[in-house]
């Protein structure tokens, strides 16, 4: 076949082909054909023109005028993949990832996930096909079929596997020297696009992106060279030396998050390589990430094996133990000396074991402490018969193998501080036979010295039930100036109360309570002793503390308040009882002391509103509030105490602290985190305004409770009596701005109507009852209302048809007597509306039937208004004269 391989290629491939044999050229495209990167037509005269063209690196529109590039995925069965799933494809590994890399529109970390994603797929196989003709699908050969299933076998393996460095196929080695080439003399546009065609044709190949990197160094562009070297080395990730240069680059260009992967990927490979490892701590320290340092320091301990070596473990070790005890990681800080300890033994100095000790004793790893006591300090142990020396037989030990020890032999030459260390180790593994002469040399030392050490060990014999021995130690401490001090006390105190020394054990709780007032521990068990002793007035003024006394500034214990309160409950001393309580109260809830504060607890709805703005408010406090100390007692107890005290502060009429403390408790975090408590709050809240008559604060919060609970009768029945009693018209505005939203609402039709009757605006007065009255014809107190309205419309100076509306008046009040039935409101009513309008005469014949209808009885209480009717008639006889009358009628109902 005659074949011209300059013929039909673009000008980059007519550069490159002249140096490529024509042998290695078939050999290419045979390789690119059975990978689907090349289809070949049917005929076999057009297949080298048509396949030379179909691999143009170019892109150029004019190329493809007669054919388009369609994508196609083979799936199991090697049918076609449909446009729909194609078109959703995302950037695929290959030429567009890399180029897109390195033109910084994705990240490295992007790239990367692509390239995990595609796990180095070759790309879409493509033909080409004419326009608008179906081409048959071709059948696959033997060779294909067996690719297929090669490719298919790689694609559906689970496990991963690391990467092995791909090189170039020998069909474009060739390719990648013209690259080379053309770079060498100078031609860089042309390697560039060369180097770009063998990423697409190879993308797992490590070589174009090692030459671009170069060719982009040598153009001054040294961000897209390292990119490109990063790729390569990502391709090639056993290239310890690449990766290295690579993160010193990075230091360069100062990316330490990089840099770190860099020398992450190089300990991959060299794991015992310390200076790869050291490198990365210093830059996680740089960063700012100390754990991450910290274990990359403990993964160098584990290398550093080599005698040399020593004096940088234990180095090393001690600092990192330091690390690990600031940050109270106590564990890790053993682990990483007791590391040392065992590498380099002869290294170790005093000031390591000690340290070691303290972390050991912290964490009661009593057991591993004494170990090393024998191994480092030269302790020795004596069971009967036997001497123990040795760690090895240490570690079998078992409790009873404790117990049984008789002697401990300690070195004079050590310090006293190790001596007492262990001491307390033998003390906590109970072996109390080796410990008792030890006990016995210690009180030798003195205690003014080192009572530090007396303490420990009397704590450590407290800790053990072990209380008479305890008790010489810490009399020896309270005999010094120096240990005199309330915590001493307090332990001797607890030791005498456990022995059952009852005398001297009130002698030293009274001696705490009166060093530090504060100590309610001391003030508990020194209540409970009087009650066990049957002394219960003696209990109680024990728990009464300083700031109940007049100290102010001092601090008030939680618990010690709680039981003075329970205990003055008992006794029902209600008056000690109210403070007290409220003083606990104060305990969750912010003490409120100016209208301002009461303002802010009101108006505010949040809880947490409302603490920020109290506490700006508080910056200049005028009342100092104690500051409290101890656990807080539960919410259902704190509960009861609040609900006995409001109620005994009601009894006693005491309505001003039964506002202060009700409002506090609005801000009660302990209380207003529950919502079955909330309610009860609101609403003992709104009571103790109402009690206290403070009727602005009271009509703010039942404003809030019409709110939430709007169609409650009895709510509005609440607000209504508080609006009587405020005498102001705030709430005239708030109705009509409800009664927007709620247009049916019956006590808000009620309410408008009347103010707009008492506003003197009659006629909107009528239709908010008028609206009402169509809904409910039968109420009797909306018929009256209604008739009420007729007669003061026709009472006005200018009204107009005042017959008229006198007629509508009474025909509603007649309505109304019939609703009502024949009692004395009805008739005293009827003969009100009567005397307003001036028809006396007809007035004085209800008065008159008034007086002798029947009261209204409800709920065992009378509703008589003889007294107003007789007062009324007596006006009637006055203005006529009739003075004789009304001095009877005044008689007869109106004196007491």
């Amino acid at each position: 076949m005659n074949y011209d391989p300059l013929e039909g290629t673009s000008e980059l491939f007519a550069s490159v082909l002249g140096d490529v044999p024509e042998e290695e050229w078939e050999s290419f495209k045979e390789q690119q054909s059975k990978l689907g990167m090349l289809v070949v037509g049917s005929d076999s005269e057009d297949d080298s023109d048509f396949s030379d063209r179909s691999i143009s690196p170019t892109g150029d529109e004019e190329f493809v005028t007669n054919f388009e590039v369609v994508e196609e995925d083979v799936n199991e069965s090697g049918s076609e993949a449909s446009d729909a799933e194609s078109s959703n494809e995302g950037t695929s590994w290959g030429c567009d990832a890399a180029f897109k890399y390195v033109n910084g529109e994705i990240s490295f970390s992007e790239l990367s996930e692509i390239i995990e994603n595609d796990k180095f797929k070759a790309p879409p196989r493509k033909k080409m096909r004419k326009e608008k003709e179906e081409v048959e699908p071709r059948p696959l050969t033997q060779l294909e079929k067996e690719d297929q299933e090669y490719q298919m076998e790689l694609k559906n393996k689970k496990k991963r596997t690391r990467r092995k460095m791909c090189h170039l196929p020998k069909e474009l080695e060739g390719l990648m020297g013209a690259a080379n080439l053309n770079f060498a003399k100078g031609n860089t546009e042309d390697a560039i696009k060369m180097c770009m065609e063998l990423i697409r044709t190879a993308p797992t190949a490590q070589e174009p992106f090692q030459t671009l990197g170069v060719i982009y160094e040598e153009l001054g562009e040294p961000k897209k060279s390292f990119q490109c070297y990063l790729v390569a080395a990502y391709l090639n990730p056993s290239d310890t030396d690449e990766w290295i240069r690579l993160a010193e680059l990075c230091l360069e260009q100062n990316q330490l998050q990089l840099a770190i992967s860099c020398y992450t990927q190089a300990i991959r490979n060299e794991p015992s390589n310390v200076n790869f490892v050291w490198e990365r701590c210093n830059l996680y320290e740089q960063i700012g990430d100390r754990k991450k340092a910290l274990l990359g320091y403990e993964q160098i301990l584990r290398h550093l094996s080599n005698p040399e070596d020593g004096q940088t473990c234990v180095d090393m070790s001690r600092e990192i133990a330091k690390v690990h005890h600031g940050n109270n990681d106590f564990v890790n800080a053993i682990k990483v000396l007791e590391t040392a300890f065992n590498k380099f033994p002869s290294l170790i100095t005093s000031e390591d074991v000690n340290f070691l000790l303290e972390l050991q004793l912290s964490q009661k790893f009593y057991k591993a402490a004494v170990k090393n006591f024998v191994q480092h300090c030269g302790v020795k142990l004596e069971v009967p018969g036997k001497e123990i020396s040795s760690c090895e037989e240490i570690s079998n030990f078992s409790e009873e193998d404790f117990n049984s020890i008789a002697k401990c032999y300690v070195p004079e030459v050590l310090p006293i501080d190790l001596f007492v260390k262990v001491l307390v180790c033998l003390i906590h593994l109970k072996a109390l036979t080796a410990v008792k002469p030890m006990v016995e040399s210690l009180k030798k030392e003195n205690a003014e010295e080192i009572g530090d050490l007396f303490l420990d060990v009397a704590e450590a014999f407290m800790d053990n039930s072990e209380h008479q021995l305890a008790t010489p130690l810490l009399q020896k401490l309270l005999a010094t100036t120096s240990y005199d001090l309330p915590a001493v006390w307090m332990r001797y105190a607890d030791c005498m109360f456990i022995t059952s020394t009852l005398e001297d054990a009130i002698k030293a709780y009274q001696k705490v309570i009166k060093l530090a007032p504060s100590y309610q521990e001391a003030r508990l068990a020194l209540s409970k002793i009087y009650l066990d002793m049957g002394q219960v007035q003696e209990a109680t003024n024990v728990l009464r503390q300083e700031y109940e006394e007049g100290g102010e500034g001092s601090a008030v214990g939680i618990e010690a308040l709680y039981q003075r309160c329970k205990l003055l409950e008992a006794e029902e001393r209600w008056e000690e009882y109210v403070s007290a309580a409220i003083l606990l109260q104060y305990s969750h809830c912010v003490y409120l002391e100016t209208d301002e504060e009461f303002n802010a607890v009101l108006t505010n709805q949040t809880l947490k509103r409302k603490i920020e703005v109290l506490r700006e408010l508080k910056s200049q406090p005028k009342k100092s509030c104690p500051e409290f100390v101890g656990q807080n007692i539960s919410v259902t107890e704190m509960w009861d105490i609040f609900q006995k005290v409001c109620q005994k502060l009601l009894e006693m009429k005491r309505f001003e602290e039964l506002q202060t403390i009700s409002l506090s408790i609005l801000t009660s975090s302990m209380f207003m985190k529950n919502p079955d408590y909330v309610k009860e709050i609101e609403f003992q809240a709104l009571l103790s305004c109402v009690f206290n008559k403070s009727h602005y604060y009271a009509y703010i919060l039942v404003k809030d409770l019409v709110l939430k609970h709007i169609n409650n009768p009895k709510a509005w029945n609440l607000f209504a009596l508080i609006v009587t009693y405020c005498q102001e018209n705030r709430h005239n505005r708030f109705c009509l701005r409800l009664m927007m939203k709620h247009q049916d609402h019956l006590a808000l039709g009620v309410l408008n109507g009347h103010n707009a009757m008492i506003s003197g605006t009659y006629k909107h007065a009528l239709g908010e009852y008028m609206c009402i009255l169509k809904e409910r014809p039968n109420d009797v107190f909306v018929t009256f209302c209604v008739g009420i309205t007729f007669i003061h419309m026709a009472c006005q100076k200018f009204a107009t048809k005042r017959q008229f509306l006198m007629i509508q008046g009474f025909a509603f009040l007649s309505q109304y007597l019939k609703l009502k039935g024949p009692y004395q409101e009805t008739f005293y009513n009827i003969g009100r509306a009567l005397h307003q309008l001036g028809i006396k005469d007809a007035a004085v014949h209800y008065y008159k039937k008034a007086l002798i209808a029947p009261v209204i009885i409800k709920d065992q209480e009378v509703f008589d208004l003889r007294r107003e009717i007789a007062y009324n008639l007596c006006l009637i006889y006055q203005s006529v004269g009739a003075t004789d009358l009304a001095y009877v009628y005044s008689r007869k109902y109106i004196i007491v």
